[in-house]
């Protein structure tokens, strides 16, 4: 167990942590041994710093694997491969940096990071889910006829090319690496590492608006900035309310799978 206020691994139950003060008894009564609970109680054993240094290492793997992809579809490689082997090597990246540095002050388990049982049922999980998944999309649609409506090209959420998408069957690996691999590894990254290691510093509101506005700018394209900071407290706000990543991971792969079907429906 970790003291939620400071992150100092604790060998016994005491009644207050020896280095921030925090009330460990009270706490002990809510939670059982050895649980994190997402919230004001959460208790990971990273923080700011291990998050700061995280943004910045799968940030500048990012830029430089698009850089990669771009350059690999310019000597004929295909948007396809490009899309394919980025979303694999990025999210490779980020698997492990969060391994890495989540044990900066302790042992990592994937019960830190969101990988466990939600606190509600798994019924209404899921329709919270689905939920959360309609609101993104219809906000998604309702920002891109308003933004085409005003004439604000620079704002015009992309097209993204049918080219993307490998041809006939192959099309199920462009599925497994965009609405499968990288809902997955992205919500490790940015709800389960950064977001928990936000919360003992920024509290819950903090976190979940923090963790999506670094989710937002990570998408780079400012015609998606606002969608996807809206997507991204959804996401952040299912995360906590659920207590576990799988939610959210089911509403993005939601998101990316039917935004793959729409382009392969494209005329």
């Amino acid at each position: 167990m970790f003291c939620p206020g400071c992150g100092l691994q604790l060998k016994q139950v005491e009644k207050f942590c020896e280095v921030c003060g925090r009330d460990l008894q009270s706490l002990q009564q809510q939670v059982e041994p050895g649980t994190s609970l997402l919230g004001s109680d959460i208790a990971v054993s990273w923080r700011g710093g291990q998050v700061a240094l995280g943004i910045g290492l799968v940030g500048v793997a990012f830029l430089l694997i698009s850089g990669a992809t771009v350059a690999l579809e310019r000597v004929g490689g295909g948007l396809e491969w490009g899309a394919w082997l980025g979303s694999h090597a990025i999210g490779i990246v980020i698997l492990i940096t969060v391994w890495l540095l989540g044990q900066f002050r302790g042992p990592l388990s994937l019960r830190d990071l969101g990988f466990r049982q939600p606190k509600v049922s798994w019924v209404t999980a899921l329709l919270m889910a689905g939920m959360a998944l309609g609101l993104s999309l219809a906000f998604t649609a309702l920002y891109a006829w308003l933004i085409k409506g005003l004439g604000i090209g620079l704002l015009v959420p992309p097209e993204v090319p049918k080219e993307v998408i490998f041809s006939g069957y192959a099309a199920i690996w462009t599925f497994e690496a965009l609405a499968v691999w990288t809902p997955l590894t992205e919500e490790t990254f940015f709800r389960g590492f950064v977001m928990a290691g936000l919360i003992p510093r920024y509290g819950v509101v903090g976190s979940i608006v923090g963790s999506a506005l670094i989710f937002s700018v990570f998408h780079l394209h400012p015609g998606v900035l606002l969608p996807i900071f809206v997507a991204g407290v959804l996401l952040a706000v299912l995360y906590h309310v659920t207590g576990s990543i799988w939610p959210p991971v089911l509403a993005h792969a939601g998101q990316n799978a039917i935004a793959l079907v729409a382009i392969t429906l494209q005329g």
